[in-house]
Protein backbone atom coordinates (compact mmCIF):
# COMPACT_ATOMS: atom_id res chain seq x y z
CA UNK A 1 0.00 0.00 0.00
CA UNK A 2 2.63 2.44 0.99
CA UNK A 3 4.39 1.60 -2.65
CA UNK A 4 1.54 2.38 -4.19
CA UNK A 5 0.63 6.05 -2.35
CA UNK A 6 4.02 6.59 -3.09
CA UNK A 7 3.85 5.90 -6.43
CA UNK A 8 0.66 7.88 -6.99
CA UNK A 9 2.32 10.96 -5.16
CA UNK A 10 4.58 11.14 -7.96
CA UNK A 11 2.39 10.99 -10.69
CA UNK A 12 -0.02 13.31 -9.33
CA UNK A 13 3.44 15.38 -8.58
CA UNK A 14 3.87 15.62 -11.87
CA UNK A 15 0.67 16.74 -13.72
CA UNK A 16 0.41 19.09 -11.24
CA UNK A 17 3.69 20.38 -12.22
CA UNK A 18 3.13 19.92 -16.13
CA UNK A 19 -0.01 21.65 -15.39
CA UNK A 20 1.97 24.81 -13.83
CA UNK A 21 4.38 24.93 -16.23
CA UNK A 22 1.84 25.22 -19.08
CA UNK A 23 0.19 27.72 -17.12
CA UNK A 24 2.93 29.55 -16.92
CA UNK A 25 3.77 29.11 -20.59
CA UNK A 26 0.54 30.52 -21.04
CA UNK A 27 1.22 33.72 -18.58
CA UNK A 28 4.44 34.10 -21.23
CA UNK A 29 2.93 33.93 -24.59
CA UNK A 30 1.48 37.14 -23.43
CA UNK A 31 4.52 38.95 -23.50
CA UNK A 32 5.88 37.03 -26.42
CA UNK A 33 3.04 38.46 -28.67
CA UNK A 34 4.24 42.24 -27.48
CA UNK A 35 7.58 41.80 -27.39
CA UNK A 36 8.24 42.85 -30.94
CA UNK A 37 6.81 46.08 -29.78
CA UNK A 38 8.70 46.64 -26.90
CA UNK A 39 11.72 45.87 -29.05
CA UNK A 40 11.18 48.71 -31.25
CA UNK A 41 10.06 51.12 -28.46
CA UNK A 42 13.19 50.25 -26.42
CA UNK A 43 16.10 50.75 -29.59
CA UNK A 44 14.53 53.45 -31.67
CA UNK A 45 12.27 55.92 -29.29
CA UNK A 46 14.71 55.24 -26.32
CA UNK A 47 17.64 55.36 -28.07
CA UNK A 48 16.10 58.53 -29.76
CA UNK A 49 15.34 60.00 -26.75
CA UNK A 50 18.68 59.32 -24.81
CA UNK A 51 21.44 60.79 -28.01
CA UNK A 52 18.93 63.95 -28.23
CA UNK A 53 19.46 64.11 -24.40
CA UNK A 54 23.11 63.83 -25.13
CA UNK A 55 23.37 66.19 -28.07
CA UNK A 56 21.89 68.67 -25.60
CA UNK A 57 25.17 68.96 -23.77
CA UNK A 58 26.88 69.50 -27.37
CA UNK A 59 27.69 72.39 -29.60
CA UNK A 60 27.13 70.98 -33.29
CA UNK A 61 26.23 72.26 -36.40
CA UNK A 62 26.74 72.37 -39.76
CA UNK A 63 29.63 73.42 -39.95
CA UNK A 64 31.01 71.36 -37.00
CA UNK A 65 33.11 68.15 -37.38
CA UNK A 66 33.27 67.19 -33.71
CA UNK A 67 31.11 67.98 -31.36
CA UNK A 68 32.33 69.89 -28.61
CA UNK A 69 30.86 69.58 -24.88
CA UNK A 70 29.35 72.90 -23.76
CA UNK A 71 27.21 70.92 -20.53
CA UNK A 72 24.11 72.83 -19.94
CA UNK A 73 25.26 76.08 -21.71
CA UNK A 74 22.38 75.73 -24.39
CA UNK A 75 19.89 74.96 -21.68
CA UNK A 76 20.68 78.53 -19.84
CA UNK A 77 20.86 80.37 -22.93
CA UNK A 78 17.09 79.03 -23.76
CA UNK A 79 16.08 80.65 -20.45
CA UNK A 80 16.82 84.22 -21.60
CA UNK A 81 15.59 82.83 -25.29
CA UNK A 82 12.35 85.11 -26.08
CA UNK A 83 11.69 83.52 -28.87
CA UNK A 84 11.52 79.70 -27.00
CA UNK A 85 9.32 81.67 -24.41
CA UNK A 86 6.62 83.12 -27.30
CA UNK A 87 6.46 79.68 -29.18
CA UNK A 88 5.82 78.32 -25.06
CA UNK A 89 2.71 80.86 -25.28
CA UNK A 90 1.42 80.24 -28.50
CA UNK A 91 1.69 76.14 -27.86
CA UNK A 92 -0.13 76.24 -25.05
CA UNK A 93 -2.98 78.37 -26.06
CA UNK A 94 -3.31 76.01 -29.22
CA UNK A 95 -3.12 73.01 -26.90
CA UNK A 96 -5.36 74.04 -24.27
CA UNK A 97 -8.37 75.65 -27.20
CA UNK A 98 -8.09 72.94 -29.19
CA UNK A 99 -8.06 70.02 -26.92
CA UNK A 100 -11.48 71.78 -25.57
CA UNK A 101 -12.74 72.37 -28.54
CA UNK A 102 -12.29 68.75 -29.71
CA UNK A 103 -14.13 67.44 -26.44
CA UNK A 104 -17.18 69.79 -26.81
CA UNK A 105 -17.43 69.03 -30.51
CA UNK A 106 -16.81 65.80 -30.46
CA UNK A 107 -18.94 64.66 -27.45
CA UNK A 108 -21.88 66.76 -28.71
CA UNK A 109 -21.61 64.77 -32.07
CA UNK A 110 -21.54 61.63 -30.28
CA UNK A 111 -23.99 62.24 -28.03
CA UNK A 112 -26.44 63.30 -31.15
CA UNK A 113 -25.34 60.33 -32.85
CA UNK A 114 -25.96 58.30 -29.73
CA UNK A 115 -29.84 59.14 -29.53
CA UNK A 116 -32.59 57.51 -31.42
CA UNK A 117 -33.68 58.82 -34.85
CA UNK A 118 -36.65 58.36 -36.98
CA UNK A 119 -34.24 57.10 -39.74
CA UNK A 120 -31.20 54.37 -38.79
CA UNK A 121 -29.94 54.30 -42.25
CA UNK A 122 -29.52 58.19 -42.35
CA UNK A 123 -27.88 58.47 -38.90
CA UNK A 124 -25.62 56.10 -39.79
CA UNK A 125 -24.79 57.42 -43.37
CA UNK A 126 -24.23 60.69 -41.32
CA UNK A 127 -21.83 58.90 -39.29
CA UNK A 128 -19.81 57.82 -41.96
CA UNK A 129 -20.02 61.47 -43.46
CA UNK A 130 -18.42 63.03 -40.08
CA UNK A 131 -15.54 60.82 -39.97
CA UNK A 132 -14.13 61.64 -43.50
CA UNK A 133 -11.76 64.28 -41.66
CA UNK A 134 -10.10 61.63 -39.83
CA UNK A 135 -9.06 60.00 -42.69
CA UNK A 136 -7.01 62.81 -44.04
CA UNK A 137 -3.53 63.46 -42.96
CA UNK A 138 -2.73 66.58 -41.54
CA UNK A 139 -0.52 67.88 -44.13
CA UNK A 140 -3.40 67.22 -46.58
CA UNK A 141 -6.29 69.23 -44.66
CA UNK A 142 -3.73 71.77 -44.46
CA UNK A 143 -3.56 71.87 -47.77
CA UNK A 144 -7.30 71.82 -48.27
CA UNK A 145 -8.29 74.52 -45.76
CA UNK A 146 -5.16 76.35 -47.22
CA UNK A 147 -7.12 76.84 -50.40
CA UNK A 148 -10.86 78.06 -48.36
CA UNK A 149 -8.63 79.95 -46.09
CA UNK A 150 -6.91 81.93 -49.75
CA UNK A 151 -8.22 85.33 -49.80
CA UNK A 152 -9.62 84.49 -53.57
CA UNK A 153 -11.43 81.05 -52.09
CA UNK A 154 -14.77 79.80 -50.83
CA UNK A 155 -14.64 81.41 -47.65
CA UNK A 156 -14.01 84.65 -48.52
CA UNK A 157 -16.27 84.20 -51.50
CA UNK A 158 -19.22 83.70 -49.62
CA UNK A 159 -18.45 86.36 -46.84
CA UNK A 160 -18.83 89.02 -49.89
CA UNK A 161 -22.18 87.87 -50.97
CA UNK A 162 -23.42 87.55 -47.67
CA UNK A 163 -22.66 91.39 -47.02
CA UNK A 164 -20.13 90.08 -44.03
CA UNK A 165 -17.22 91.98 -45.60
CA UNK A 166 -16.67 94.17 -48.31
CA UNK A 167 -12.69 93.21 -49.24
CA UNK A 168 -10.85 89.73 -48.64
CA UNK A 169 -9.64 88.80 -45.39
CA UNK A 170 -6.97 87.40 -44.63
CA UNK A 171 -7.03 84.25 -42.65
CA UNK A 172 -3.61 83.39 -42.52
CA UNK A 173 -1.73 86.72 -42.69
CA UNK A 174 -3.05 88.80 -39.95
CA UNK A 175 -1.88 88.41 -36.47
CA UNK A 176 -5.69 88.23 -34.82
CA UNK A 177 -6.79 85.18 -37.07
CA UNK A 178 -4.16 82.94 -37.96
CA UNK A 179 -3.92 81.28 -34.80
CA UNK A 180 -7.74 80.24 -34.19
CA UNK A 181 -7.78 79.68 -37.87
CA UNK A 182 -4.99 77.29 -37.08
CA UNK A 183 -7.31 75.87 -34.24
CA UNK A 184 -10.13 75.21 -35.92
CA UNK A 185 -8.71 73.38 -39.02
CA UNK A 186 -7.09 70.80 -35.80
CA UNK A 187 -10.24 70.72 -34.79
CA UNK A 188 -11.92 69.82 -38.05
CA UNK A 189 -9.24 66.47 -38.10
CA UNK A 190 -9.47 65.35 -35.03
CA UNK A 191 -13.12 65.99 -33.56
CA UNK A 192 -14.09 62.63 -34.93
CA UNK A 193 -11.60 60.33 -33.07
CA UNK A 194 -13.07 61.68 -30.04
CA UNK A 195 -16.65 61.52 -31.48
CA UNK A 196 -15.84 58.01 -32.17
CA UNK A 197 -14.31 56.91 -29.06
CA UNK A 198 -17.06 58.55 -26.72
CA UNK A 199 -19.97 57.32 -29.03
CA UNK A 200 -18.00 53.49 -28.04
CA UNK A 201 -18.50 54.41 -24.64
CA UNK A 202 -22.08 55.77 -24.22
CA UNK A 203 -23.07 52.56 -26.14
CA UNK A 204 -21.48 50.50 -23.46
CA UNK A 205 -23.91 52.45 -20.89
CA UNK A 206 -26.75 50.11 -20.19
CA UNK A 207 -29.96 51.46 -20.48
CA UNK A 208 -31.40 49.81 -17.82
CA UNK A 209 -29.67 53.04 -15.56
CA UNK A 210 -31.58 55.71 -17.79
CA UNK A 211 -34.98 53.79 -17.30
CA UNK A 212 -34.36 53.38 -13.89
CA UNK A 213 -33.91 57.18 -14.14
CA UNK A 214 -36.88 57.79 -15.47
CA UNK A 215 -38.52 55.86 -13.24
CA UNK A 216 -37.22 58.16 -10.37
CA UNK A 217 -38.15 61.35 -12.28
CA UNK A 218 -34.22 62.40 -13.18
CA UNK A 219 -34.30 65.00 -16.05
CA UNK A 220 -32.16 64.65 -19.08
CA UNK A 221 -29.53 67.14 -17.77
CA UNK A 222 -29.24 65.29 -14.26
CA UNK A 223 -29.13 61.59 -16.08
CA UNK A 224 -26.17 63.31 -18.09
CA UNK A 225 -24.09 64.48 -14.92
CA UNK A 226 -24.84 61.32 -12.52
CA UNK A 227 -24.84 58.80 -15.31
CA UNK A 228 -23.53 59.43 -18.46
CA UNK A 229 -20.27 61.28 -17.73
CA UNK A 230 -19.28 60.09 -14.74
CA UNK A 231 -19.26 56.44 -17.23
CA UNK A 232 -17.63 57.88 -20.05
CA UNK A 233 -15.00 59.62 -17.74
CA UNK A 234 -12.17 56.77 -18.12
CA UNK A 235 -12.73 57.37 -21.93
CA UNK A 236 -12.20 60.80 -21.88
CA UNK A 237 -9.17 60.65 -19.42
CA UNK A 238 -7.65 58.44 -21.80
CA UNK A 239 -8.28 60.09 -25.36
CA UNK A 240 -7.79 63.35 -23.87
CA UNK A 241 -4.20 62.43 -22.62
CA UNK A 242 -3.33 61.46 -25.83
CA UNK A 243 -4.56 64.70 -27.72
CA UNK A 244 -2.49 67.02 -24.90
CA UNK A 245 0.50 64.79 -26.59
CA UNK A 246 -0.68 65.31 -30.28
CA UNK A 247 -1.80 68.01 -30.47
CA UNK A 248 1.33 69.48 -27.92
CA UNK A 249 3.99 68.80 -30.92
CA UNK A 250 1.66 69.75 -33.65
CA UNK A 251 4.07 70.38 -36.42
CA UNK A 252 2.16 69.81 -39.55
CA UNK A 253 -0.01 72.69 -39.37
CA UNK A 254 2.03 75.45 -38.66
CA UNK A 255 4.41 74.36 -41.37
CA UNK A 256 2.03 74.34 -44.59
CA UNK A 257 -0.26 76.91 -43.63
CA UNK A 258 1.54 79.72 -41.94
CA UNK A 259 5.45 79.00 -41.25
CA UNK A 260 4.69 80.55 -37.41
CA UNK A 261 3.84 83.51 -39.13
CA UNK A 262 2.39 86.68 -38.89
CA UNK A 263 5.19 87.48 -37.03
CA UNK A 264 5.63 84.93 -35.11
CA UNK A 265 1.98 84.42 -33.67
CA UNK A 266 1.67 80.51 -34.88
CA UNK A 267 5.12 79.14 -34.22
CA UNK A 268 4.73 76.20 -31.91
CA UNK A 269 7.74 74.84 -30.01
CA UNK A 270 7.90 71.96 -32.48
CA UNK A 271 8.37 74.37 -35.37
CA UNK A 272 11.00 76.80 -33.64
CA UNK A 273 12.68 73.37 -32.67
CA UNK A 274 12.57 72.47 -36.24
CA UNK A 275 13.84 75.98 -37.39
CA UNK A 276 16.38 75.87 -34.72
CA UNK A 277 17.47 72.33 -35.35
CA UNK A 278 17.51 71.73 -39.22
CA UNK A 279 17.10 75.56 -40.95
CA UNK A 280 19.52 76.94 -38.78
CA UNK A 281 21.30 73.96 -38.37
CA UNK A 282 21.90 74.37 -34.50
CA UNK A 283 21.39 70.58 -33.69
CA UNK A 284 22.89 71.12 -29.95
CA UNK A 285 20.76 73.87 -29.08
CA UNK A 286 17.46 72.42 -31.28
CA UNK A 287 18.18 69.46 -29.14
CA UNK A 288 18.12 70.91 -26.13
CA UNK A 289 14.58 72.66 -27.12
CA UNK A 290 13.50 69.41 -27.58
CA UNK A 291 14.40 68.04 -24.18
CA UNK A 292 12.59 71.35 -22.79
CA UNK A 293 9.62 70.42 -25.22
CA UNK A 294 9.12 66.78 -23.93
CA UNK A 295 9.67 67.80 -20.14
CA UNK A 296 7.10 70.11 -20.51
CA UNK A 297 4.98 67.68 -22.38
CA UNK A 298 5.49 65.01 -19.57
CA UNK A 299 4.60 67.45 -17.37
CA UNK A 300 1.25 68.76 -18.63
CA UNK A 301 0.43 64.60 -19.15
CA UNK A 302 1.24 63.94 -15.61
CA UNK A 303 -0.45 67.13 -14.02
CA UNK A 304 -3.69 66.29 -16.20
CA UNK A 305 -3.51 62.65 -15.21
CA UNK A 306 -3.01 63.69 -11.20
CA UNK A 307 -6.30 65.92 -11.32
CA UNK A 308 -8.56 64.21 -13.39
CA UNK A 309 -7.63 60.37 -13.39
CA UNK A 310 -8.18 59.14 -10.14
CA UNK A 311 -7.00 55.05 -9.62
CA UNK A 312 -10.75 53.97 -8.47
CA UNK A 313 -12.56 56.27 -11.38
CA UNK A 314 -10.28 54.25 -14.14
CA UNK A 315 -10.22 50.43 -12.24
CA UNK A 316 -12.81 50.93 -9.64
CA UNK A 317 -16.30 50.20 -9.98
CA UNK A 318 -18.11 53.74 -10.74
CA UNK A 319 -21.25 54.40 -9.06
CA UNK A 320 -24.47 56.67 -10.03
CA UNK A 321 -26.95 58.19 -8.13
CA UNK A 322 -29.78 60.13 -8.95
Amino acid sequence: MGALKSERDTVVAKNLGGRTLRARFKAMSGYLFIAPAILYLTFVVGYSIIYTIRLSFFEFSYGTRIPSFVGFKHYVKLLSDQDIWSSARVTLVFTVAAVVLHLLVGGLFALLLNERWFSVQLRNGIRGLLILPWLFSFAAAALVWGLLFHPFGVLNYFARVLGITDGAVEFLGRAQLALPSLIVVNIWKTFPFYMVMILGGLQSIPTELYEAAKVDGASPLQRFWRITLPLVRPVLVAITSLDIITTFGHYDLVKTLTEGGPFGTTRTLAYYIWLTGFQDGNFGYGAAASVVLLACLSGATLLYLRLFAQKEELYGETTTGI
